[in-house]
């Protein structure tokens, strides 16, 4: 950014003068799991459950928050990532495939699925919001082989009810 702006040092003799500021990019992704508990309570999880990281640790400088549904269904476990990445993360075929366009709650997003994952128990939808990338997941318990809802469908629900709660 350059601003350009008048000096004077003396009466009415003004001078121009250029002064660049630059505005900085976070150098840290926001958190989930700052996120109320109230409305993850709202969205149909268990805010009790909640857990940072992968085991209490964030992930190549990826934000990571989750929590479970809520009993007695106990069926799948919610978790949000949140990166200083770009939407084409997610375009790397040895990770991410099934990528379809999908709107979640305010949001256009794509739907994926991660390699090798089973469509029909888990899901990730990802969208972009600022400098950040926010991929949400369902993993469904590996005790659960029917599970009497679609995941996506789920997924998007609970990320739709969480919309606000969302950096934009």
């Amino acid at each position: 950014m350059l601003l350009t702006g008048c000096a004077s040092a003396t009466g009415d003799d003004a001078t121009p003068t250029a002064t660049s500021t630059t505005i900085a990019a976070p150098t840290t992704p926001w958190d989930p799991c700052t996120i109320p508990d109230e409305a993850i309570e709202r969205a149909g999880l268990n805010a009790e459950t909640k857990e940072s990281g992968i085991f209490g640790r964030d992930q190549y400088g990826i934000k990571i928050c989750g929590w479970e549904d809520r009993p007695p269904n106990n069926m799948y476990y919610f978790s949000i990532f949140a990166g200083l990445k770009d939407i084409d993360y997610i375009d790397d075929p040895s990770a991410f495939d099934r990528l379809s366009p999908v709107r979640v709650g305010t949001r256009n997003a794509t739907q994926y699925q991660q390699v090798g994952a089973d469509a029909s128990l888990n899901c990730g939808v990802a969208f972009a919001a600022g400098a950040l990338l926010l991929r949400a997941t369902i993993i469904t318990d590996a005790t659960v082989r029917n599970p009497p809802y679609d995941p996506c469908t789920e997924l998007n629900a609970i990320v739709s009810a969480l919309d606000s709660e969302l950096p934009t």
